[in-house]
């Protein structure tokens, strides 16, 4: 299992870490790191790249995926040993315009869901823009202001953001949009959307 670095901290871009397993995957290089601060894509927030530092040699990291079992696949331009130690480093402009984006729609779809009970049913991040998927009938210009407003104000209060690792029992408490596959896994604070 990879130890998840950006659980702990949203803005470490650079690391050291060991690969410890090197794969192939439909003929794409795949390593596993004992460590990682590459995002993988997960919950509508696709994943980092960035580069690895290998015996002096730079590594394009071209996708991070998650598995099953809790190791991280990082996808790379070429292949690295096992066993064999790196510096990560993840691109920080494209972590913090994700990041923005996924703080931005946990925002606006806690407005939806208090000022017209329409929650969210999908959210996907891309370079050039993000979607939310509301479940509603329809929606009016002036509901969209009405939540673009809302979320505006929380942010010109400049509230803290947090990340909160709970049991599942605890989770089932907090007023998740969903519950994680794994409470495990993944921050609770992650899916919450209250205001």
């Amino acid at each position: 299992m990879t130890e998840r670095l950006y659980y702990h901290d949203s803005f470490l871009y650079d690391f050291d870490a060991r690969v410890v397993d090197s794969l192939d995957r439909n003929g794409r290089p795949a390593i596993v790191l004992d460590r990682t601060a590459f995002y993988p894509t997960s919950g509508g927030q696709v994943h980092d790249l960035g580069m690895l530092l290998a015996d002096g040699k730079q590594i394009a990291i071209t996708e991070v995926a998650d598995e099953e079992d809790g190791r991280i696949l990082h996808f790379a331009s070429e292949q690295i040993p096992a066993g064999t130690q790196i510096h990560g480093s993840v691109d920080a402009v494209r972590r913090r315009d994700h990041v923005q984006q996924h703080s931005g729609q946990h925002l606006i779809s806690a407005a939806f869901i208090r000022l017209f009970n329409m929650p969210t049913v999908s959210f996907h991040m891309g370079e050039e823009s993000c979607t939310i998927d509301l479940e509603a009938a329809g929606l009016s210009s002036a509901q969209t202001q009405k939540a673009e407003f809302l979320a505006n104000e929380v942010i010109a209060e400049d509230r803290p953001v947090s990340i909160r690792f709970v049991p599942l029992e605890e989770a089932r408490q907090l007023g998740l949009r969903k519950l994680p596959p794994q409470a495990d896994r993944r921050s609770a604070s992650d899916q919450y959307h209250g205001l």
